[in-house]
C-alpha cells in the first residue's frame, strides 16, 4: 500500500499516481468534496484512461455523501470522511 498526498492539485502529479497505480495494482482516492466533479471522480477517470492495464480491482472514492453540508458540528463530523470508512473501504479492495 501506498499514500499519495497531492501537494497541488493544478498541476497535478499525474506521473506519481500513475506509478503507484503500477506498483499497487489498485486506487482508493479520499476526498472530503462530493462525489460528484470533484478531484476525486478526476484522479478515478485519469487512472481508468492511463492505467486500466494495471488495476486488479474497481477504483473506489471515499467521500462526503451527495447532499447538503450540515450545519450541527456533530453532524458535520459524521459528513466528512473518517479512518473508520477509509480502513473498511482499503480492506474490501485486498487481494
Amino acid at each position: 500500500m501506498e499514500v499519495v498526498d497531492l501537494r497541488s492539485l493544478s498541476p497535478m502529479d499525474t506521473d506519481t499516481i500513475l506509478e503507484s497505480v503500477k506498483k499497487t495494482h489498485r486506487l482508493v482516492v479520499v476526498d472530503e468534496d462530493f462525489p460528484r466533479c470533484s478531484l476525486a471522480t478526476d484522479v478515478v477517470a485519469l487512472v481508468a484512461d492511463q492505467a486500466f492495464d494495471y488495476l486488479d480491482a474497481l477504483c473506489k472514492m471515499v467521500t462526503a455523501p451527495h447532499t447538503h453540508v450540515p450545519f450541527s458540528p456533530a453532524l458535520e463530523d459524521i459528513f466528512v470522511p473518517g479512518v473508520d470508512t477509509i480502513v473498511k473501504t482499503v480492506k474490501s479492495l485486498k487481494g
